[in-house]
């Protein structure tokens, strides 16, 4: 079991501060997938990042690529 506290990257023990909760251990990922702690929901299994200037959108689940706008 792991510990996370206010959404951190879970650990395997805690501080002994009060507030840390118990998360599952992260699941297995796919050939091809990565695991990755993003609070809420939890361990998410996703693609790895694409190549070039993308981020990680957590309501859709998917990556989007971040087009700069020049001047």
């Amino acid at each position: 079991m792991l510990y996370s506290k206010n959404g951190s990257i879970p650990k395997p023990e805690t501080d002994g501060t009060e507030g840390w909760i118990e998360v599952e251990d992260p699941p297995e990922a796919f050939e091809g997938k990565e695991v990755v702690w993003w609070y809420p929901p939890g361990w998410v299994v996703r693609d790895p990042q694409p190549a070039g200037n993308w981020s990680w959108n957590q309501s859709e689940e998917k990556w989007i690529e971040q087009i700069s706008v020049s001047e």
